[in-house]
């Protein structure tokens, strides 16, 4: 789980003992901080080559234990097991007394899971002796078990540790979830009874497989209005839900069963809160929907309530979300946004200084703030934040006039105003056409400018929705919806088909109680979009629950590409 790594803190290395040189007089605690910083900036190569030379045990090394366990953390992020491993034994083995043996303990066992040696992992978190990592333990048990498809192997791992209640309890999630067969019906009551879980969870009838599941979308379909009318306002709805059927069939050819309903949901809170009161939205496997923000609190209420999963279909605001379990995103937030793209521009960029310039309103604050603490975090440097009001085009050209734009590796615009991206290009343009841009895509849809003004300039869009619509996939599904629906499909209804298929896969592999294998799933490439997951709570703190991948397309030749897709 590369997750909850750092809070536990301390420090661990690996390599064969090698003496130091004697000639260094070498500044552990310097070399200490230089690689915390590193690793704070997930340069994690550089913070393993940093640290090394002082996990060596020595009279005059003091930090040789606690490098270590920096060098342990930084090999595991940097996807390197092996030398994540060695090292955590080198620290047993040199440091027994070490007082944060305990964290090392736990970090070898997410290192042991991670390399698939789960039966290794659970022996050293049965050793843990440690009250403060005993809730830790368990969630890293449930994350790496949940991610085991081996029925044989689990079933292993529960004769090996039958008073585990982790392996016990994820192992009843997995027959709830498609392992099940009448004859395991013993197998679950003992569960059940000796880890004395939810009896009603898992052995009432509604409990076993399911043979589809039950979707309810509930769209703004608005049919009680002059059809004419209500069409123009509302297709956005009508596509999601188009492209909802289309995986609905999808996945009826790989044998998942999905029933789809749909609700008209209006766009008051009323007709939601009616919808909702329904019994037969509380037997629903999954919920999508409603779209609006002025329905969140009574769907989020109705989710905590049911324990039925919510997915809201096209927010980015993750206060939506909050601390409700049951509720999820399907959007990328913008802090994800935000981050990603700073990530991208710091490792795509030289030098890394970025001027930095932002809309004054609430979304475009929120992105270009998120945006350079990210970017600074990486160790990146800001020669200018500044806000600009486009309503003010005066103001605004003020503003562009006196950008110090010398030494810059990037500017950053966060505007879909034309008044800003009018004066951005023209800035660009007379000053600094070689000058990478980030920006949003919804620049492409400003009359004002031309395709050949920005195909002059180095412009990358953050584009959450951007599909490749040279791909197989997406020519396929083009020539089916057309076929069907008589219209080429909507980015309404490539997300629909995405959403759907995606949860419609998880409901398959870990029945309509799937937020705790979510965790596990990890991020994963989409049909359309290139990568779709949970996002890391751990590293990313508040952003929860949404899509975490945000393509970075760069126009080139009057065409979008995908340039280095970041996860």
């Amino acid at each position: 789980m590369k997750r909850s790594l750092l809070k536990h803190a301390a420090g661990v290395l690996l390599m064969a003992v090698l003496a130091l040189p004697a000639q260094a007089q070498q500044d552990y605690s310097t070399t200490y901080s230089n690689g915390k910083v590193l690793i704070e900036q997930e340069r994690y190569d550089k913070a393993m080559a940093e640290l090394l030379p002082i996990t060596q045990a020595g009279p005059k090394n003091q930090y040789a234990p606690e490098a270590s366990y920096l060098y342990a953390i930084a090999a595991l992020k940097a996807n390197k097991m092996p030398e994540a491993r060695r090292m955590l034994q080198q620290l047993q083995g040199q440091h027994p007394n070490w007082p944060n043996q305990p964290e090392a303990s736990y970090l070898l066992a997410n290192v042991l899971f991670e390399q698939g040696e789960y039966e290794q992992a659970l022996a050293e978190l049965s050793s843990l002796r440690s009250a403060k990592l005993q809730a830790d333990a368990e969630n890293l048990k449930r994350h790496y078990l949940m991610r085991i498809t081996d029925r044989e192997t689990f079933e292993q791992l529960l004769q090996r540790y039958p008073d585990d209640k982790a392996v016990a309890q994820t192992y009843a999630d997995k027959l709830l979830a498609g392992w099940y067969r009448p004859e395991d019906r013993t197998t679950l009551e003992s569960i059940v009874s000796k880890h004395r879980l939810d009896r009603n969870r898992y052995l009432s009838a509604n409990a076993m497989r399911k043979q589809a599941y039950n979707v309810a979308a509930l769209m703004p379909f608005q049919l009680d209005q002059d059809l004419g009318q209500a069409a123009r306002k509302n297709q956005f709805a009508t596509d999601l839900f188009a492209g909802m059927k289309m995986a609905q069939d999808s996945l009826k050819r790989q044998g998942i069963n999905i029933n789809l309903y749909a609700y008209d949901a209006g766009t008051d809170t009323t007709a939601v809160k009616r919808i909702l009161e329904t019994s037969e939205l509380k037997s629903m496997d999954l919920v999508i929907g409603p779209v609006y923000r002025s329905s969140a609190k009574i769907a989020a209420r109705f989710a905590s309530q049911n324990n039925v999963n919510v997915v809201n279909p096209l927010t980015q605001d993750l206060e939506v979300a909050a601390d409700n379990a049951n509720i999820f995103l399907f959007e990328s937030s913008v802090a994800t946004q935000a981050r990603q793209a700073a990530t991208y521009a710091y490792h795509t960029f030289e030098p890394k200084t970025a001027v930095i310039l932002y809309e004054d309103n609430k979304d475009d604050i929120a992105f270009s703030q998120h945006y350079r603490e990210q970017f600074l975090k990486l160790g990146g440097k800001i020669a200018a934040f500044k806000k600009i009001n486009s309503t003010q085009s005066s103001a605004t050209a003020t503003v562009f006039k006196d950008l110090k734009l010398e030494n810059v590796g990037h500017l950053a615009v966060f505007s879909d105003q034309m008044t800003a991206a009018a004066n951005t290009v023209s800035t660009l343009q007379s000053r600094a056409a070689t000058l990478p841009l980030v920006t949003f895509e919804k620049w492409l849809g400003i009359g004002q400018l031309t395709l050949r003004q920005l195909d002059d300039l180095e412009i990358y869009f953050v584009n959450p929705k951007f599909i490749d619509q040279m791909s197989s996939a997406a020519r396929h599904f083009r020539k089916r919806y057309a076929a069907r629906y008589n219209m080429p499909p909507s980015q309404y209804a490539y997300a629909g088909f995405e959403m759907m298929y995606y949860f419609g896969t998880l409901l398959q592999n870990y029945g309509p109680r799937f937020n705790l294998a979510l965790g596990s799933e990890g991020l994963r490439p989409g049909v359309f979009y290139k990568g779709i997951g949970y996002t890391d709570r751990a590293a990313l703190n508040e952003v929860r629950r949404d899509n975490q991948y945000i393509p970075i397309t760069k126009l080139e030749n009057l065409q979008l590409t995908v340039v280095n897709p970041i996860f």
